[in-house]
Order: structure tokens, then C-alpha cells, then sequence
């Protein structure tokens, strides 16, 4: 009778741990991409991404993907040496087309901006003056702030993580993960990918290794075995 106690308890040790590694697997993740879809570039222009030193990882049951290290350095340029503006970000948190989140935000401001007479981060132009009368800022953690002064003009909201809001899985293979907020307005091409706002991010999927639960249910086999063994029959 002990020993068939024993073999009940074995059994329901297995199948407990199965039903608690089998609720979720956590992948990482690599990006290899971060698009930006535009009038002037609707297939979606690429951000670059060389100096970002973030690490990914990517849950299937929330459809989360989350910053778990480094910093998210993201650079968008329209030439090699002319960059629009940079984004950073600490523990940001993206997907299942819910609202980004993050430690924090931060845009700095690039060379190209200057030069036309805008803010591309404050998202603002000079005005007839072409003098930056205004001043645009982001922290702590992802809060934003912009005064516009003078002639200056807001051409719309400032960028932040709300940028990032409502990014959905499009593609998941297994190895690959594509997210999506791309937008169309009247004024976008079907031609060109059909988007003229959003982003698109593009991640690598490491392998998974054997799940801990399949030891752990051979194990418990073994167990069982063993035990069967020593009840009488």
C-alpha cells in the first residue's frame, strides 16, 4: 500500500511540473530590423541599428517582446552621414498591439533637421525666422515635454514611446518574428507596401532547447518504473 502511495505521488510530481513549464515558452530574440514606413520611403526605410546594444526576449503566450539589457540605440538617416534623429530606451516593452512601455525614452536630434529649418524629434519647424525659438524634452522615464515660442509652428506630436504603440504580430515561424503598426492614409500607394506611417521590427529567434518539462517527465517515467517494480502485483 505504501509503495502504491509512493507511485500516485511520482505520478502526480510529473504531471504537476508539466502543467507549470508548459504554460509559456520564453524565446530570445534578436533584432535583426526596425523599419519606417513613409511618403518617401512606403517599403519601409531601416533604421540603423549597429550601435544598439539591447537584448531581446520574446514570450508566445503574451505575444510580449521585451528589452531585458543594454540600450535600444536606433539611428534614422536619409544619407550614410545625414541623420534624422537617434531613439533610445531602456526596458522597453512591445506587442500584441497594446501600448509600448518602457524605462525609459529618449530622441536626440540629428543633423538633417537643422539644416531645413525643423525639430524632427520635437517635430516642429523654425518658422519664417528659421530660428529654433522652442525647446522639446524627454524624461524622466518616458515623460515628454515641448514649449513651442516665436514663429515656430508644431507640425504634429512630439516623438516618444507612443510611437510604438499597437505593434502586432505579422509573421511568427519559429525562427523568425515580424511586429507592425504601419498605418495608410489617402495620400500612401498599394504599390509600395501600402503604408505611409508606422514601423515594422524584424527579430531573430534563437532555437529553444529541450524543454525542461520533457526531463522532467522522462524522469518521472523512470521513477514510475522503478517503483512499479516494487509494488506487489
Amino acid at each position: 500500500m505504501q509503495n502504491r502511495t509512493i507511485l500516485a505521488a511520482a505520478v502526480a510530481a510529473t504531471v504537476g511540473g508539466l502543467a507549470q513549464t508548459a504554460d509559456a515558452t520564453t524565446y530570445a530574440a534578436t533584432l535583426t530590423q526596425v523599419a519606417l514606413y513613409s511618403n518617401s520611403g512606403t517599403s519601409g526605410s531601416p533604421f540603423n541599428i549597429t550601435s544598439s546594444t539591447a537584448t531581446w526576449s520574446y514570450d508566445d503566450v503574451t505575444n510580449l517582446v521585451s528589452q531585458t539589457g543594454g540600450t535600444f540605440n536606433a539611428r534614422f538617416t536619409t544619407a550614410p552621414v545625414t541623420t534624422l534623429y537617434r531613439i533610445l530606451t531602456l526596458g522597453l516593452v512591445i506587442g500584441n498591439g497594446a501600448a509600448a512601455t518602457a524605462t525609459s525614452f529618449a530622441c536626440a536630434e540629428g543633423n538633417f533637421g537643422p539644416g531645413v529649418g525643423a525639430s524632427i524629434c520635437g517635430n516642429y519647424s523654425f518658422g519664417a525666422n528659421f530660428a529654433n525659438n522652442s525647446t522639446s524634452s524627454w524624461g524622466p522615464g518616458t515623460a515628454t515635454s515641448r514649449t513651442i515660442g516665436g514663429d515656430d509652428v508644431a507640425l504634429g506630436t512630439q516623438e516618444s514611446v507612443a510611437r510604438l504603440d499597437g505593434l502586432s504580430t505579422v509573421t511568427w515561424t519559429g525562427t523568425t518574428l515580424i511586429l507592425r503598426n504601419a498605418t495608410c492614409t489617402s495620400s500612401c500607394t498599394t504599390a509600395a507596401a501600402g503604408f505611409n506611417g508606422g514601423q515594422r521590427w524584424t527579430f531573430a529567434i534563437a532555437p529553444v532547447p529541450v524543454p525542461a518539462a520533457v526531463w522532467l517527465f522522462g524522469s518521472g517515467l523512470l521513477s514510475m518504473a522503478w517503483i512499479r517494480r516494487k509494488v506487489p502485483a
